[in-house]
């Protein structure tokens, strides 16, 4: 049986993977170099003394350099590889370069003679969480590892991120500093029980979070601003992970031919998800989760009693606090069917390839488990989704290339393009209509600071202004990223009321967290899309985020 886990994990930043270089380049003589100018980003006004660090694999140690009075620097002699460049200095956060596209930043590339320019990196001045961590009766606990954490999406899923870490002293005091004003998790934990041998072998005791619970999606975010340092206090919490085991059972008795279960913790305002160990599943049914941290979770399920056959489906929400939890029962269901065709208006008479088109159903949080794996468009428009789990999902289309985007997708005499889509038990939902078209509407500007200077490699997000449509899934609700121009551009917005907000704060786990959108909304630029072929131009100012202090 094939078993499939989905997992947040938490990672401290580190260097990112190679990728194509800034265009700003040219080849002068057979030494490779990379510069540019470390400024401050609330005037531009350039910092000396800074410290600019490259990391890469093609070097045997860092290469450093310093700013000079005019906040240049120059990273010379290079092999050729990709580099991770960093900048610090005291009094601001630091900053890696391409730190808005990757939470972990974007190498610059280099070759053999090449000279990359305008490897720019803007400071913002740096705020501070400072506290003290006690022990669960309540005497100050030195030794504790506190972090500042973040969330970010990497490789496709929402992760943790440690941006900063500390360890008590003898009173129990810690001080994060160095922190770009915004919206943090804390973390607390004893050193000693992070990995804890057993009779029954390792166990790894979750963290305790600010305001002091070790249930992960209870945490809450500690706001932090440049001029004002944050004081929080909290006590430790030593809760042991947790066995969640059951078994699951088809709803007519038939042994399942394949299946697969995701353990993932019910939308809060938390921390997203604390993976568990690896689970197991055994023919018979049987399951088990090992290493499971405190807090609150849907096990999802999903299975086939014959590979030609739909899948069938379960989901179970359970409180885990430390104890183990087993003889949970799980029947699962026949899901939904789908079907319906794809139909094209083209205004140039091209045609796309229908083929290379699915159409999917994934859940409106954005998961694909309960989505069916069907689901091809044919060469004549039609397509069948057998079984969509219970639940509430969105119709999206994949494959599409430019020009094509979806104008339209109607049910039952309903346009539900960007609405929720109910699905029960064995519903049959058919000849859905799903309308794709090369007229699509152009959305672009430039980004800039201040003083009018572009800025490159930072994160737009567009949202519709009405709450309703703001499901992950929703084509009224996009993040790009500037070019090294400071250019970005978004094509297919529906028409509509928008804004956009551009800052290096913003990233993929905002699209799914209502309460971040309407903070981020008090602080965007309005415009308005008229029609499937209007084109607008913005011109977006560097927008000062700090979130609300529900971040989910």
């Amino acid at each position: 049986m094939t078993l499939v886990l989905a997992a947040v994990a938490v990672a401290h930043l580190a260097a990112a993977s190679p990728s194509p270089a800034p265009p700003q380049q040219a080849m002068v003589g057979r030494t490779a170099r990379i510069s540019g100018t470390v400024t401050s980003a609330a005037d531009d006004a350039p910092l000396a003394r800074a410290r600019v660090v490259a990391v890469s694999p093609a070097l045997p140690e860092p290469r450093v350099a310093i700013t000079g009075s005019d906040g240049k620097y120059t990273l010379a002699d290079l092999p050729p590889g990709g580099y991770t460049v960093t900048a610090t200095r005291t009094g601001y956060a630091p900053l890696t370069y391409g730190q808005a596209r990757a939470a972990i930043g974007t190498p610059v590339n280099v070759s053999t003679g090449q000279q990359v320019t305008a490897i720019d990196l803007p400071l913002v001045a740096g705020g501070v969480i400072a506290g003290r961590i006690f022990d669960e009766d309540g005497a100050a606990f030195a030794g504790a590892i506190v972090d500042a954490l973040v969330t970010r999406y990497q490789d496709g899923r929402e992760m943790l991120f440690s941006v900063a870490s500390a360890q008590t002293d003898d009173r129990g005091e810690f001080r994060l500093f160095g922190l770009t004003p915004g919206a943090y998790y804390v973390s607390a934990g004893d050193p000693a029980f992070a990995n804890l041998s057993t009779p029954t072998g390792v166990q790894h005791y979750s963290s305790t979070y600010y305001p002091g619970t070790s249930e992960a999606d209870r945490a809450r975010t500690v706001i932090v601003a440049a001029a004002t340092p944050q004081r929080i206090e909290f006590k430790l919490q030593l809760v042991p992970p947790a066995r969640v085991a059951g078994r699951l059972t088809s709803y007519d008795a038939r042994p399942f031919a394949n299946g697969a279960m995701v353990l993932t913790s019910i939308e809060g305002e938390g921390v997203p998800f604390v993976a568990p160990d690896a689970p197991e599943l055994w023919p018979d049914g049987r399951f088990a989760f090992s290493g499971v941290a405190p807090g609150h979770y849907l096990i999802r399920a999903r299975a086939q009693t014959d590979a030609r056959s739909p899948a069938l489906f379960a989901l179970y929400s359970i409180e885990v606090a430390g104890d183990d939890i087993d003889g949970i029962r799980l029947t699962l269901r026949p899901g939904g069917t789908l079907d319906g065709a794809v139909t094209v208006e083209s205004s140039s008479g091209a045609k796309p390839d229908l083929a290379a088109l699915r159409v999917r159903a994934p859940l409106v949080d954005g998961s694909a488990f309960g989505d069916s794996l069907t689901g091809a468009v044919q060469t004549n428009g039609s397509f069948a989704l057998r079984g969509v789990m219970k639940g509430d999902h969105q119709i999206v289309v994949d494959g599409l290339a430019e020009p094509w985007v979806l104008k339209s997708v109607f049910s039952r005499g309903t346009d539900i393009t960007d609405l929720r889509l109910a699905v029960n038990d064995r519903d049959q939902i058919r000849d859905v209509r799903i309308v794709i078209t090369d007229r699509a509407s152009e959305v672009g500007g430039l980004v800039e600071t201040a003083r009018k200077r572009p800025v490159a490699n930072t994160g737009v997000l567009i949202c519709s202004s009405e709450p309703g449509y703001r499901l992950r899934t929703s084509r009224r609700l996009r993040l790009t990223f500037t070019d090294q121009n400071g250019r970005w551009h978004v094509a297919g917005l529906p028409p509509g009321e928008y804004f956009a907000v551009a800052s290096p704060a913003v990233d993929e786990s905002d699209l799914g967290r209502p309460q971040r959108l309407s903070a981020l909304q008090a602080v965007g630029t309005a415009f308005r899309v008229d029609s499937d072929s209007a084109r607008a131009t913005l011109t977006l100012q560097l927008a000062s985020i700090v979130a609300a202090p529900s971040a989910r």
